[in-house]
C-alpha cells in the first residue's frame, strides 16, 4: 500500500508536514482512508527527504521500523526546516527485504524519488527494461526491490536530459508496458518542481498561496484539496497552478487510465507540451570549442570566450556565484523588474516574449507574470545552448503557466536569431548583463542582427552592469570564498575532457582585475610556473610561460550614454532606463525604430 507526501514552499519544519497535521503521514501509516492495493499498515520503513533553505542538495533520514516507534523522528522533525520535503511510509511486498535502503525516498544528486505501489511480475516482469542500465548501477541499486530499480531507470532518464514530468510519464508507460497490472504512483523533486502519478493508488494536490503539497491522502480537511484522477500525471511548482495531464499508458494495459469523470475539475490546469527546436547540436557544440580552442590558445596572448564555462558543472557553480554577497548583479537586476514589470507589459503589450541565454528563466517569471496580468502574452520563446538546461525550464514554464505556448530553441544567440518563432508583437529580453561578455564589435554586431529580426515598434529589453567603485566590481569576481575561481577554472575542466587535455588545473590562479581605459572587468587564469600543456583532440601543444596569464571573459561595465549611443546605431530608440535604488544596474527597454 505505503503512502508518500511531497512539499514545496516557504521554510517549514518537517514535523509540521509529517507529524503535526491531523490526517498526516505519520497517521497515514497506521489509519489510511484509501486501502486499494490490500494491507492497512505501513510499518515496514520509513524515510524522509528534506532541502534545508538555500541548499539545493537533500539531507535524508531512513528506517527499517514503524514510523510511529522511533524515538528520534520528533526531535529530527522539529529542528529541521525546509523548502521541500518528500515523506514516504513503507509496507513492504512480499519477497522483498524489510531493510533501510529499500525505504524511499531514494535520492542522487538533487533528486528525491519514492514509489507507492507494486511491480506486477516483479522481478522478471522488469528483466527487459533493466537490460538497458549499466551494470554499475544494478550492482549499486539500494535494495533488491522494485522500487530501486524504478529509481534506476528513472535516473538514467534524468542524466540523459529529459526534463522532469517527461521522465516519469515516460517510466510509467515503459513499465506498464512491460508490467501490465503494476501499481506505479511515484513522486519526483529537484526541491523546484514536483511530479507525481496516480497509477492504480490515490493521490491528491493542495496549492495555497506561497505552497504545494502533493499527498496520497489530504493531510486535513482543507476544502482546497483535490484529486488527481487515476491514470495522471501531475506538476506542481511552488508558483502556478499545478498542471495534470493523461498519463501515455493503453486502457488495456494496465488497471487504470484514460478519462476520469473528475477531469472537468483539471480543465484550466491543462500543460500546453513545450516544443523544442534545436538548430545547434552536440557536434556543432564539439566543432565550435576545437575551433576556439585552436584559434583562442594558439594567440599571443591567449584567450578563450566565456561560454564554455556553462557545462553542468560550470552552470552549478554560477547559480552559486548570483548568491554569493558579494555578487549584486543578479539581486539588483531583479529588483529592477519586480518594481518596473508591470509598466513593460503595458509599454510593449508583447504577445511573444522571447528570452536570449535563458538558462533558469527565474527573473523572466516576472515578466511572464506581468504580461500575463496585462492579458497580451501568449507565446514565451527561451533560448539557450544547453539542451537538456532549455528542456528542464522549457517543462517547468509549461507547467507553471497552464495555456501558455512555450516553444524553445537550443541555439546561440549569436547564430540563429533569424530562426526565433514568434507572433507579433514580440519582446526580446537579453538580461542579466551578458552583453558584456562581448567585445564592442561584437556587440554592434549582435545589437544589429537584433535589429534585423524584428519589426519597427517591437521591442529589446537589455540588462547592463554599469560602471561603479572599481573595489565594488572585483569582489564580485573574487569572492572570498573562491567559487568565482572554480568557475574560472571550470574551463580547463572543460578543455580536459573535451578535448583530451592534460591542463593541471590547481597549477592555475584565478585573476580578476578591473581595465579602467576599456571600463571591464577582465578573468584570467595565471600559470604558476613554467606548464607544458597537451590537447591530444587538436594534437596541439602549449606551453604557458611562469605567470602568463590567459584571458577567460571580459564583462564590459556601461553608462547611460554608451547604452544609447550603441542601440541608436543599431537602429533602437531607448524608450525607458531603469536602475537599481542603489543605481548599480540598468535595465533599458529600446523600441525598434523604421
Amino acid at each position: 500500500m505505503c503512502r508518500h507526501l511531497g512539499y514545496l514552499g516557504p521554510p517549514v519544519s518537517v514535523a509540521e508536514l509529517l507529524l503535526d497535521p491531523p490526517h498526516s503521514l505519520l497517521r497515514q501509516s497506521w489509519a489510511p482512508v484509501d486501502m486499494r492495493g490490500g494491507g492497512t499498515v505501513n510499518a515496514d520503513g520509513f524515510g524522509v527527504g528534506w532541502y534545508p533553505q538555500g541548499q539545493d542538495i537533500p539531507l535524508r533520514y531512513r528506517r527499517a521500523v514503524p514510523m510511529w516507534t522511533d524515538t528520534n523522528l520528533p526531535g529530527l522533525a522539529r529542528s529541521a526546516r525546509a523548502t521541500g520535503v518528500v515523506g514516504a511510509v513503507r509496507s513492504a511486498t512480499v519477497g522483498m527485504p524489510v531493510v533501510e535502503t529499500a525505504c524511499a525516498p531514494f535520492t542522487d544528486g538533487e533528486w528525491l524519488f519514492s514509489h507507492n505501489g507494486k511491480v506486477a511480475g516483479w522481478p522478471d516482469a522488469l528483466a527487459g527494461p533493466a537490460t538497458a542500465l549499466p551494470v554499475t548501477d544494478l550492482l549499486t541499486l539500494d535494495a533488491p526491490t522494485d522500487s530501486a530499480v524504478l529509481w534506476a531507470l528513472l535516473r538514467r532518464r534524468l542524466r540523459a536530459g529529459e526534463d522532469p514530468a517527461r521522465a516519469v510519464a515516460g517510466l510509467v508507460a515503459e513499465v506498464a508496458d512491460a508490467a501490465p497490472g503494476s501499481r506505479l504512483n511515484l513522486l519526483l523533486t529537484n526541491g523546484r518542481v514536483l511530479v507525481g502519478t496516480a497509477a492504480g493508488h490515490a493521490l491528491s494536490v493542495l496549492r495555497t498561496a506561497d505552497a504545494v503539497l502533493v499527498s496520497s491522502e489530504p493531510c486535513d480537511d482543507d476544502p482546497r484539496w483535490r484529486a488527481v484522477p487515476d491514470g495522471h500525471l501531475v506538476v506542481a511548482g511552488v508558483s502556478g497552478e499545478p498542471s495534470i495531464t493523461a498519463l501515455p499508458v493503453r486502457g488495456d494495459h494496465i488497471g487504470w487510465g484514460g478519462p476520469s469523470d473528475t477531469d472537468e475539475d483539471w480543465g484550466t490546469m491543462t500543460v500546453t507540451e513545450p516544443v523544442v527546436d534545436v538548430h545547434l547540436t552536440e557536434e556543432d557544440a564539439r566543432r565550435a570549442l576545437r575551433g576556439d580552442a585552436l584559434v583562442g590558445l594558439t594567440a599571443d596572448p591567449k584567450w578563450l570566450p566565456p561560454r564554455w564555462f556553462y557545462d553542468a558543472r560550470g552552470s552549478e557553480l554560477f547559480e552559486r556565484i548570483t548568491e554569493l554577497p558579494e555578487y549584486y548583479p543578479t539581486r539588483a537586476e531583479r529588483a529592477v523588474l519586480e518594481a518596473y514589470a508591470a509598466e513593460i507589459a503595458a509599454l510593449t503589450g508583447a504577445r511573444t516574449l522571447v528570452e536570449l541565454g535563458s538558462g533558469s528563466s527565474e527573473k523572466t517569471r516576472l515578466l511572464l507574470d506581468a504580461l500575463r496580468g496585462h492579458g497580451s502574452l501568449e507565446t514565451f520563446v527561451p533560448l539557450d545552448v544547453s539542451a537538456s538546461a532549455l528542456r528542464e525550464a522549457a517543462g517547468l514554464i509549461a507547467a507553471d503557466y497552464p495555456g501558455l505556448t512555450v516553444h524553445g530553441v537550443v541555439g546561440d544567440f549569436t547564430q540563429h536569431l533569424e530562426l526565433l518563432p514568434a507572433a507579433q508583437p514580440r519582446l526580446v529580453a537579453f538580461l542579466g548583463g551578458t552583453i558584456g561578455n562581448l567585445l564592442p564589435t561584437e556587440r554592434a554586431k549582435f545589437l544589429g542582427a537584433v535589429r534585423d529580426v524584428l519589426d519597427a515598434g517591437e521591442w529589446l529589453l537589455l540588462g547592463t552592469d554599469l560602471v561603479k567603485d572599481p573595489g565594488v566590481l572585483v569582489a564580485a569576481y573574487d569572492d572570498a570564498r573562491g567559487v568565482t575561481a572554480e568557475f574560472n577554472r571550470n574551463v580547463l575542466h572543460v578543455l580536459n575532457r573535451e578535448l583530451d587535455g592534460d591542463f593541471p588545473v590547481d597549477d592555475f590562479d584565478h585573476v580578476a582585475r578591473w581595465n579602467a581605459e576599456d571600463e571591464w572587468i577582465e578573468m584570467r587564469l595565471r600559470a604558476r610556473g613554467e606548464t607544458r600543456v597537451r590537447l591530444a583532440a587538436l594534437d596541439l601543444d602549449l606551453r604557458f610561460a611562469e605567470g602568463e596569464e590567459m584571458r577567460t571573459e571580459v564583462s564590459a561595465k556601461f553608462r547611460r550614454e554608451r547604452v544609447d549611443t550603441e542601440l541608436a546605431e543599431a537602429g533602437f530608440a531607448l524608450t525607458r532606463w531603469w536602475t537599481d535604488p542603489a543605481g548599480r544596474f540598468a535595465v533599458s527597454l529600446a523600441r525598434a525604430e523604421d
